[in-house]
């Protein structure tokens, strides 16, 4: 059953359009507490772009969280004519398994919504997401925290570029796959990888309380 489920999610994958999400996940599936706050500042390099994000997340209720991101893309590398955008998203995650109270993982569910606005580009993507984390103390007794988020979400891509444009609507499922390490009491490193059809992902940076 597991190899028929990761073969269906595999064609999926496969066969789906473009989903153009920059801001990526940037968390594990724990959420922020309730009161408490977290910001964060990451680079990503993208297949044939560079771009320098923002986080704040705050804790809204006992196992759910929002979160807020913004950045700016450069796609110059990426067209003959050269473009700078921003990416601003909206997400949101509330953690159904945890393993503080022994269950197997970490795992919460929750909503994305992002928009990218370029010269001669734009891209509104909504979509749903199921993020799973393993928390690992290591010897020194800081925490590495693996975590992945599969994303199938709906879009609206608009484009004047010459020879490529016009609009696409259609729907996509992405996979980014990253790991936090604990630096501090409120720090950590973050790295991200996102694996799609089209923009594909490096990201990094720090998260930090506030």
């Amino acid at each position: 059953m597991k190899r028929f489920i990761i073969a269906i999610l595999f064609v999926l994958f496969l066969g789906t359009n473009v989903f153009a999400q920059y801001a990526a996940q940037l968390s594990p599936a724990g959420t922020v507490l309730k009161g408490s706050n977290k910001g964060g500042g990451y680079v990503g390099i993208y297949d044939g772009a560079f771009g320098v994000l923002g986080q704040y997340r705050m804790g809204i209720g006992g196992y759910s969280d929002l979160g807020f991101k913004a950045g700016v893309i450069d796609l110059e590398s990426n067209s003959n004519q050269g473009d700078v955008g921003i990416s601003l998203g909206v997400d949101t995650k509330y953690q159904v398994m945890e393993v503080r109270i022994m269950d197997p993982v970490d795992l919460s569910i929750g909503g994305v919504f992002e928009l990218v606005k370029f010269n001669h580009f734009s891209n509104l993507s909504i979509g749903g997401a199921v993020i799973g984390s393993y928390p690992v103390e290591l010897k020194n007794g800081r925490r590495l925290n693996p975590y992945g988020r599969l994303l199938l979400g709906f879009e609206r891509s608009n484009s004047t570029w010459a020879g490529s444009g016009g609009s696409d609507t259609g729907f996509n499922l992405m996979l980014n796959m990253g790991c936090t390490l604990e630096l501090s009491g409120s720090t950590e490193a973050v790295a991200e990888i996102q694996i799609d059809s089209d923009v594909a992902a490096l990201m990094m940076g720090l998260s930090f309380g506030l």
